[in-house]
């Protein structure tokens, strides 16, 4: 072919991409797909009739259509808390799933019930990158045929696990580092004769997180597309680096992301990528409404039920939560230390999940909002431990990050412009003296950051911690008192701007 006719067919070709239309294809050997994926779900079923109505549009039209996920999805919301995921790989096998990654989250409920979820899935939950006294757990890859192409998948977990989710739940766990793992799963896919070759990644691009462990660092030769989560980005039209595409569709199923690839016969590929708002004039498809709202309904008598009432909107936003105090975390950790009568009490962001409305709260808010489970514990730490660890969560400052601490019994300026780790001012007590690093205080915490979670390690020495009741029931007690609750946060927090 002449180096002109050649650049027409490819712009032609190109051209046919951007109408999304298969039958016009040129020839034969040619083919088209489009990827819909959605990311860090948390729970949430909001969005899967809008999935399924629009594959089931394209699928009428002829197309062939993966529908993948990225992870974060079957813990977090009352109905998939307390069914332990079940509720929500019922849904994504009649939505009809291709494959989805082992996100963080995904290991809240533990290994052994992550694999009892995997045998309910009717598609691959996928995971190259991790271990359990060194024999690989979950399947790492997965090959789908379009019309004589073979579409090869791989999935990476990010190496943040370990303290983004309940230590006591890792026991015996590695998580390898992603780039090497994707260059095996690539000589692996390619050499089963994968001509294109989808990472389902959990890393994210989160900037405290550490660069080996982002999603750019498997953006390799080799890797054509990335549907990516864990940091919770709205990537509308994707990123490019190199030969690869990367793709993210924000959190909570407010977004469904859209990729169209054209794979031409002489080994070109082009990928077209955006993101569709998820809104009410999109048009669902009824059947999956009626499973989810079948799910719902079993557990609707214990979501409904009213424990307390807000004059203000209790902010839990992303990415306030993680990088201010807010009225919502002032609320939550006041009731951890009124309910065991503690000197301090903490709480990271990450584990506050959503906010409330004004109004009536019921206990589907406070479980939607802490959906954990988390016990109370506490321990006697030193000052000096304490004073470390409110170093630890404003370390990543302005960055939002999940282990943002939030705390009640203390006021805490700090300098974000010092370096991390000298970045606290000063610390004063609820009886306004300053916090002394030489005396020990009773420190109410989840029990997840008790076990060092979230980088705490200064807290999981063997001190002896007691056990008391749980993250929501301390809540929905404290509620119950009547406490004051405030339009914005009460200034336990302060930034000091030099």
């Amino acid at each position: 072919m002449k180096k002109n006719t050649k650049l027409l067919y490819i712009i032609i070709v190109l051209l046919l991409l951007l109408s999304c239309t298969e039958k016009t294809l040129i020839t034969t050997n040619d083919v088209t797909f489009t990827v819909i994926h959605i990311n860090d779900r948390h729970g949430r079923m909001d969005a899967d009739p809008y999935i399924s109505q629009i594959a089931n549009e394209l699928k009428a039209r002829g197309e062939s259509v993966l529908i993948l996920d990225g992870g974060d999805t079957l813990h977090g919301q009352v109905t998939t808390n307390l069914t332990k995921g079940s509720s929500m790989v019922r849904l994504m096998n009649a939505v009809g799933y291709n494959a989805m990654v082992a996100g963080n989250h995904e290991f809240n409920f533990g290994v052994d019930r992550m694999q009892e979820l995997a045998m309910e899935m009717d598609f691959p939950l996928l995971s190259a990158n991790v271990t359990k006294y060194d024999e690989y757990i979950f399947q790492s890859s997965h090959i789908l045929h379009i019309k004589g192409h073979k579409i090869g998948l791989f999935g990476i977990t990010t190496p943040e696990t370990p303290t983004a989710s309940d230590p006591r739940k890792m026991e015996g766990l590695k998580f390898e580092d992603p780039r090497q793992t994707a260059y095996r799963m690539v000589n692996e896919l390619q050499s089963l004769g994968c001509n294109y070759i989808i990472a389902l990644t959990h890393l994210g691009d989160d900037a405290s997180s550490r660069p080996e462990n982002r999603v750019e660092a498997i953006a390799i030769p080799g890797v054509n597309l990335i549907i990516d989560g864990h940091s919770h980005t709205l990537l509308q039209n994707g990123k490019i680096i190199g030969n690869t595409t990367i793709v993210q569709a924000g959190e909570y199923g407010k977004n469904i992301g859209i990729a169209k690839v054209l794979l031409i016969d002489s080994g070109s590929v082009f990928t077209q990528v955006y993101t569709l708002e998820v809104n009410n004039y999109m048009t669902p498809d009824q059947s999956i409404i009626s499973i989810i709202n079948a799910e719902n309904q079993a557990t609707e008598e214990l979501t409904q039920q009213v424990i307390g009432y807000t004059p203000f909107f209790l902010n839990a936003e992303r990415p306030e939560i993680r990088q201010s105090d807010t009225n919502l975390s002032n609320l939550i950790t006041d009731s951890m230390r009124h309910n065991i009568d503690a000197d301090i009490s903490f709480i990271s962001g990450g584990s506050i999940r959503a906010s409330i409305p004004a109004g009536d709260i019921t206990m589907g808010h406070a479980l939607n909002t802490m959906p954990f489970s988390n016990l109370i514990v506490t321990k006697s730490i030193n000052g000096a431990d304490i004073w470390a660890a409110l170093e630890h969560g404003v370390s990543a400052y302005p960055n939002d990050a999940a282990f943002f601490l939030q705390f009640s019994g203390i006021k805490v300026s700090f300098d974000p412009n010092e370096a991390a780790g000298s970045r606290i001012v000063s610390v004063i007590m609820g009886n306004n003296l300053p916090l002394d690093i030489n005396k020990t205080y009773t420190v109410a915490m989840l029990e997840f950051m008790a076990a060092g979670g979230d980088g705490y390690s200064m807290l999981a020495k063997d001190d002896e911690q007691i056990y008391y009741g749980g993250d929501v029931e301390a809540f929905v007690d404290y509620l119950t008192i009547d406490p004051i609750i405030n339009e914005t946060s009460d200034g336990r927090l302060v930034t000091i701007d030099n």
